[in-house]
């Protein structure tokens, strides 16, 4: 995975982004020791295929949630 300067997604497994749908956070569970910070992608490859992919801000690690 490898990233615009501005977060979005540049390359997912080595595929070229080719347009990102959508975009959004989610900010969860902040007030226990294990808070979810994400920001999440619905992207179109340079194939076709669809993927939504996220970036755990807690772990720093881009994450592929399902892909068609």
């Amino acid at each position: 995975m490898e990233a615009h300067v501005d977060g979005s997604p540049r390359l997912v497994n080595r595929a070229e982004v080719a347009a990102v749908l959508e975009e959004w956070r989610v900010v969860d569970r902040w007030w226990t020791e294990e808070p979810v910070s994400r920001r999440y992608f619905d992207v179109v490859l340079a194939g076709g295929e669809h993927a939504v992919v996220f970036r755990d801000e807690e772990v720093g690690r881009w994450f592929s949630q399902r892909g068609t």
